[in-house]
């Protein structure tokens, strides 16, 4: 059954992506979130699902948009050098997979292509609105279908990562960070009734799918985005009170293991084996880079198992932490960090570039947020703040995992820099009645 939805939803989605290039690129982010091949078991998980909407949408807009203006910005730049400097890196590579490093290096580069082709697509607020509901549609229904197990389950269902990048609980927790805002936005701008108190259940599931991941890092960043999104609010006392009546209730009957997870975070460096791992690899890391401070050691160079064996006994007393020897067996482990994993990988030049990435989708949204306040384009004053929370969740939770190449991330960034390059290009111009955000008025659109 699950193989002929799979084809169902291939020709449909072959046949809309054709006609309007932004549907492709929806497309594309969803399936590059969901993997929908790997939750099939029969013939269908062998579709190139990926590869046939990518070649559909760039044929389609070749030939079928009309409006093909771009303008290249200081976001764009960096987001490309970052995959020009991690062709370098691969090229002196100090791994012993080289091959592996250039599979790495293969992927990133679709993952800057959907960055490139969401800045070419997206050009109108029904565009926006259509990717954010992939992404929404994406991660959040797989998180809140995940959560209604741990309800029935009394807590004791472990949520984890199904397919694709997102496998890892710590990873999927991020992710649903990074989402919830974004259905924040959505309830924002939903007038049916019925939509929005879906949304929601939807946004309490996703919070709760959070908890259920038994994520510390997860949930430090969802209490920093509540506090984020206490502190822009205009209800401040009443969320205030609400969280005050909330919040003992939820510590009151969270299961016990969860508690018991959760406090050791105060003491994880000297008892939790899994942070002290954590603080090896990002050790291994740091010397990798200070060995290669501009190229580094190549994608995932410390998960090499030379390098890991090189590095490991300048371990113990590298660094402000002191830590235990690393036993020899021990087999290497993720950065779990994305600041460590592209400073491991690519050098300081790589972790120049990854952070100026950040800085500018950050820098880039807030003229966004400023431009739509003055122009009383409230929909889109709450999409920008909405994703700067999304970046905020990614920022911190990221210090837990390896998600430095992660889809959602150059997707976000890509929106970021689509809305920008179109609102330069409009200025002053007024919003049509039929919801054109970003075409300029004397413009054809798609």
């Amino acid at each position: 059954m699950r193989d002929l939805l799979l084809v169902g939803f291939l020709f449909v989605a072959v046949y809309y992506s054709f006609k309007r290039p932004y549907i492709g690129t929806a497309a594309w982010v969803w399936i590059a979130l969901t993997a929908p091949a790997k939750w099939a078991f029969g013939f269908s998980s062998h579709f190139r699902l990926n590869l046939t909407i990518v070649l559909i949408t760039v044929v389609s807009y070749m030939f079928v948009q009309k409006y093909k203006k771009w303008q290249f910005n200081g976001l764009t730049f960096w987001v490309l050098f970052f995959g020009f400097w991690t062709l370098v890196t691969s090229i002196a590579n100090q791994t012993s997979y080289s091959a592996y490093v250039w599979e790495y290096w293969n992927q990133f580069i679709k993952v800057l292509l959907l960055y490139l082709f969401v800045t070419l697509t997206i050009t109108k607020r029904l565009h926006v609105n259509t990717i954010i509901w992939a992404i929404v549609l994406s991660i959040s229904s797989y998180a809140a279908m995940e959560s209604v197990k741990f309800l029935i389950s009394g807590g004791s269902h472990r949520i984890v990562g199904k397919a694709g990048i997102i496998r890892d609980r710590n990873d999927l927790a991020v992710a649903i960070n990074m989402c919830i805002p974004l259905i924040l936005y959505l309830i924002s701008i939903t007038k049916d009734f019925s939509l929005k108190r879906g949304l929601n259940i939807l946004l309490v599931l996703n919070i709760l799918a959070i908890i259920g991941t038994y994520s510390r890092g997860g949930f430090i960043g969802l209490m920093i985005l509540g506090i984020a999104f206490w502190w822009t609010s205009k209800r401040k006392v009443l969320y205030g009170i609400l969280a005050g009546i909330a919040l003992p209730l939820f510590f009151a009957f969270a299961p016990g293991e969860w508690k018991e997870r959760q406090n050791t975070v105060s003491s994880a460096a000297q008892e939790d084996g899994s942070f002290i791992g954590r603080l090896w690899a990002w050790k291994i890391s740091t010397l990798i880079a200070m060995d290669y401070p501009l190229t580094g050691g190549g994608f995932h160079a410390v998960k090499d198992l030379g390098l890991w064996r090189y590095y490991a006994p300048m371990t113990a007393s590298f660094g402000p932490i002191d830590t235990p020897p690393i036993p020899p067996k021990l087999r290497p482990k993720a950065a779990h960090n994305v600041y460590m994993q592209v400073l491991g990988d690519h050098g300081f030049v790589g972790l120049f570039t990854f952070m100026m990435i950040l800085w500018l989708t950050l820098m880039v949204n807030f003229k966004n947020r400023k431009w739509a306040i003055a122009n009383n384009e409230k929909w889109l004053a709450s999409l920008s703040s909405n994703i700067t929370l999304a970046m905020v969740g990614y920022g911190i939770t990221g210090n837990n995992v390896s998600l430095a190449y992660f889809d959602l991330l150059y997707a976000m960034a890509g929106l970021v820099c689509a809305i920008n390059i179109h609102i330069v290009r409009r200025k002053k111009d007024s919003v049509s009645a039929n919801g054109v955000l970003l075409t300029p008025s004397n413009a054809p659109s798609v």
